[in-house]
């Protein structure tokens, strides 16, 4: 399923995905892969089947191919170009100076904030994890290139497990499920129809942003 988190900033999204990679130990309560306890599981065989974009990705002082191939090392051109094309970054490469072998320079300071985030979601793309987190990784990219990436991510991994946290809710519709946390709690789930229904803090959000981008539009 695709899975949609949302909250405001501190609700625990990243918190819960930390989890999920067990950056923390000793915690209470139990998390569950198929029926399994994490902390069964070897930590490399756990993170092996993860791709993990998180807001702030780190880039490598290398070329876009290069970077794309930290998920794959054995990556062929054309495989690049596919998930390059997945994360909408065909037109950006176009205008590079050399294109997929353009310099990225120290920690990507050559791309922009939403060009960095979409070549770190296409390195997690190349990898075809079994589980893909997104930590509010398309936060540097407009509304409707967001809305574009989720909808080339959901129809790729159709019957493979997604997360995702945004602060945007109009890329959230078409998920399976939507979770809402507040201070680390799951306070309202379901569709989007289902929240929409219940008229708390997910109806409230969505009507607000979407006043807000008819504004933008109408200006």
């Amino acid at each position: 399923e695709t899975i949609r988190i949302v909250g405001k900033t501190g609700a625990g999204k990243t918190t819960l995905f930390k989890l999920l990679l067990r950056e923390y130990p000793n915690i209470q309560g139990s998390l569950t892969f198929s029926g399994v306890d994490i902390h069964d599981i070897a930590i490399e065989q756990l993170r092996s089947w993860i791709g993990y974009v998180p807001q702030d990705q780190m880039l490598f002082s290398m070329s876009i191919r290069d970077n794309i191939r930290f998920g794959k090392f054995d990556a062929t051109d054309e495989e690049i170009y596919e998930v390059l094309r997945l994360a909408h970054f065909l037109d950006d490469i176009k205008q590079l100076p050399q294109g997929i072998d353009t310099m990225v320079g120290e920690s990507g300071v050559s791309l922009s904030g939403g060009q960095k985030q979409r070549v770190s979601i296409a390195r997690a793309f190349i990898k075809k994890p079994e589980i893909l987190i997104l930590d509010d990784a398309l936060s540097a990219v407009d509304g409707k290139t967001e809305a574009k990436i989720i909808e080339h991510l959901v129809r790729e991994r159709k019957n493979q497990t997604t997360l995702i946290a945004s602060h945007r809710l109009s890329a959230v519709q078409h998920a399976d499920h939507i979770i809402v946390l507040e201070d680390g709690k799951i306070v309202e789930s379901g569709t989007h129809g289902e929240l929409i229904e219940l008229g708390g803090w997910y109806k409230e959000q969505y009507e607000q942003q979407q006043l807000s981008m008819e504004e933008g539009e109408t200006e």
